[in-house]
């Protein structure tokens, strides 16, 4: 009988997420393990958030709360003297007492400011207040997460799929090309924006999961043993086989949004965590043209499954592949 503990990597402790709801951030998750609080933060319901109000070095003024998570807090506050709304995530004092915690905060930070694609969230500065708060100042971001847009519209027309999918294929060739991997791509992680006529511009967030994939990471390897990396879902069979990753992950991942985007479902579903990752590594997906047959075409189909293969030789090696096909299937749209 297989083993199905054996041959992937087991999550030691649930992932966090840092939420939040529409028109806010809408960051779901940095990729740190949940563990129990160690900041002074309070839990929410309880006495009132002590930063509320507060200005971080002397730049930031809190004004809300839009997101949390084990990590932290994600916050509206007010750049001085621009008076530039932007979206704080705040580091509680106490997590620098955990060194690898402090490196992938400010990897997260390091790496995002290198990234300056129109479809990349954009990173202003961050920092450590005197009193140990750790924090990032990113663009604020008014608009719905594609989980959110999913949720509200159901199953997306192919040509508004592939508008989606070619911006994100857009951010993620400036990351590659600069040797990082996003490693965590989901719904929850793709922001849509309204900008003039387009209702539907893309911007990615949240590297906090990034990996340098070309030479020496520079701050080494400080992911924690048995911590799981990426959400069940959207997980490239190497990354569950904790195998060496690289942009390849990010364009299985990409399938696996453009199937659930078509099809309104994900591709692979079960109980438990674990149970779904092995269908990522054994179990072949039902076409999305088998589920709706109507509405997608079969060249679509074939890249969604090109995106989608066990091995990743048999991927598209990069992005641009996958974008290329769309964009020449959305020349020449074939009726519903």
């Amino acid at each position: 009988m297989f083993d199905r503990n054996a041959a992937i990597a087991i999550p030691s402790m649930p992932v966090c997420g840092l939420t939040g709801g529409v028109g806010s951030h809408g960051l779901e998750c940095v990729g740190m393990p949940l563990q129990p609080s160690v900041t002074d933060f309070h839990s929410v319901g309880a006495e009132p958030d002590p930063l509320l109000g507060r200005v971080i070095n002397d730049r930031y003024k809190i004004v809300e709360q839009i997101g949390h998570g084990g990590m932290g807090r994600v916050y509206k506050a007010l750049q001085a003297p621009l008076d530039r709304l932007v979206a704080l995530k705040v580091l509680g004092a106490g997590h620098d007492r955990d060194p690898n915690f402090y490196k992938r905060f400010f990897l997260e930070a390091s790496v995002t400011a290198k990234l300056t694609h129109p479809n990349t969230i954009t990173l202003y500065d961050y920092g450590r207040t005197e009193d140990g708060i750790f924090f990032i100042a990113m663009e604020y971001l008014n608009g719905r997460t594609l989980s959110g847009a999913m949720q509200q519209d159901g199953p997306l027309a192919q040509e508004r799929v592939i508008h989606i999918a070619q911006q994100i294929c857009r951010s993620l060739r400036e990351a590659h090309a600069l040797g990082i991997i996003h490693r965590d791509l989901k719904p929850a992680n793709v922001m849509l924006l309204r900008q003039h006529d387009d209702h539907d511009f893309v911007k990615v967030l949240d590297f906090g999961l990034v990996k340098f994939f070309h030479g020496e990471n520079p701050e080494g390897d400080i992911t924690n043993a048995g911590t799981f990396m990426g959400s069940p879902h959207y997980i490239a069979p190497e990354q569950a086989r904790n195998q060496s990753p690289d942009q390849r992950c990010d364009i299985y991942s990409t399938g696996v949004l453009l199937y659930h985007m078509l099809t309104g479902k994900v591709p692979f579903t079960a109980a438990a965590p674990v149970d779904i990752i092995l269908k990522h590594l054994h179990e072949a997906p039902v076409p999305p043209r088998q589920l709706r047959p109507d509405h997608i075409a079969e060249e679509l189909n074939d890249v969604v499954l090109k995106c989608m293969a066990k091995s990743r030789e048999e991927r598209f090696q990069s992005e641009l592949g996958a974008a290329a096909l769309c964009a020449g299937y959305l020349a020449e749209p074939a009726s519903d």
